[in-house]
């Protein structure tokens, strides 16, 4: 079996190395991607988390300052001082439906210092019943302003509550709530990212949640643990499952891409606390990174390109070189080494003073050597030759 020459083995092994190259800048672009995808996921779970706590402080300044205000209100006081009713909630009815159409104010109470609930201007049939949450509480105890995420029996509130005092004696608790599925909704507008707000099980009453959802479906039955209460799109794969949620940490954490047709989505989580520092649910965010993944791609691409561009003009420029700094010249040497050694075969001993150095490399060493060689060899023959003459 014929053996490759050196040529063609060089050119396996230049080809080869250069293929290789190309296969790890092809991983590390690779790399780099999942990096960047990793990185812009959990920009969006901070994101999500700092827009959230940012939303929340509004929210909470808004509420305190209208509440500020409606303590203040005279003919409110009289009435609640009074416990009537009838002519606390003529007074509060008009002032409520301002703050819930400028402000998406949802929820309003009376609260009396039993913790028994005198009037609730949203829904004035519903009363005498103690409210036993965390932000009252504290706002009993601390007899200051108490804030948090509330969850009712089918909602997730958030709640401002303050004492109620006039002419120095605690007539009350005043509370101003807010459903926080609006959130999600500015929360979008202000990233344009989609968002969910998933709430656990345990803090909800079942029939009171089928209750609430008319004509829309009924998700109870979803997820063993979980029920979404809000979400911004209801095509896009947003939540996750209860998995997701149990061990999620404070600071949130990165959940793997998802693929939806031609569009690549990265997905993060946040927990939700209530008033209490309960983990009571968590928001899901999705980021749609489409744009990313087809520049990356494009970018890769190019990449390859180029260094196959680069290793075709690198195999050219070594062969090149390779022909020209050594296959010619030892073309040249292999043809000078067929007629010395004819030459020497017929009698020219002195044939090693003709062959020099072409270069002080590798090569014309060799060829100095050959000479030198070639030189005494003739000499020997000669000597050889003269003795042969001297004895015969």
């Amino acid at each position: 079996m014929r053996s490759l020459s050196i040529k063609v083995k060089l050119i396996i092994a230049v080809v080869f190395c250069l293929g290789a190259i190309a296969v790890v800048n092809a991983a590390l672009a690779r790399h780099n991607y999942q990096q960047d995808l990793q990185y812009t996921a959990e920009q969006s779970v901070r994101t999500a988390a700092k827009t959230f706590a940012s939303m929340e402080r509004r929210e909470v300044d808004k509420l305190s300052t209208a509440l500020d205000a409606l303590l203040g209100d005279k003919v409110l006081a009289a009435a609640f001082a009074q416990r009537d009713r009838d002519r606390l909630y003529e007074a509060a009815a008009p002032i409520f439906r301002e703050l819930k159409e400028r402000h998406g104010v949802t929820q309003w109470m009376f609260i009396d210092p039993a913790r028994i609930c005198f009037l609730r201007v949203q829904r004035p049939e519903l009363r005498d019943d103690v409210i036993d949450r965390g932000t009252l509480q504290t706002a009993i105890r601390t007899s200051d302003t108490a804030a948090g995420k509330e969850l009712g029996k089918t909602v997730f509130a958030l709640r401002v509550v303050r004492p109620f005092v006039a002419n120095g004696k605690l007539l009350g608790y005043m509370e101003l709530g807010q459903e926080i599925d609006t959130f999600l909704a500015r929360m979008k507008a202000e990233t344009g990212d989609e968002y969910g707000l998933v709430v656990q099980k345990q803090f909800l009453d079942e029939n009171a949640w089928a209750a609430t959802r008319g004509a829309r479906r009924n998700s109870w039955g979803d997820d063993p643990e979980t029920v979404v209460a809000d979400a911004t799109s209801a095509e896009a794969p947003i939540v996750g499952s209860s998995a997701d949620l149990r061990s999620v940490p404070e600071g949130g954490r990165f959940l793997s891409p998802i693929a939806r047709g031609s569009q690549l989505f990265v997905r993060g989580v946040v927990p939700v606390l209530d008033a209490a520092g309960r983990k009571v649910g968590g928001v899901f965010v999705l980021h749609d990174v489409t744009a990313l993944r087809d520049r990356m791609l494009a970018v890769q691409k190019g990449s390859v390109a180029a260094v196959v561009l680069v290793a075709l003009a690198m195999l050219g420029l070594l062969l090149v070189m390779f022909e020209w700094l050594v296959f010619r010249r030892l073309i040249r040497m292999t043809e000078a080494m067929q007629d010395v050694s004819t030459r020497l075969a017929g009698g020219d001993y002195e044939i090693g003073g003709t062959v020099h150095s072409t270069a002080s490399d590798e090569i014309g060493r060799f060829e100095s050597f050959l000479g030198s060689f070639l030189t005494t060899i003739g000499a020997t023959l000669r000597e050889l030759e003269k003795r042969r003459r001297r004895t015969g």
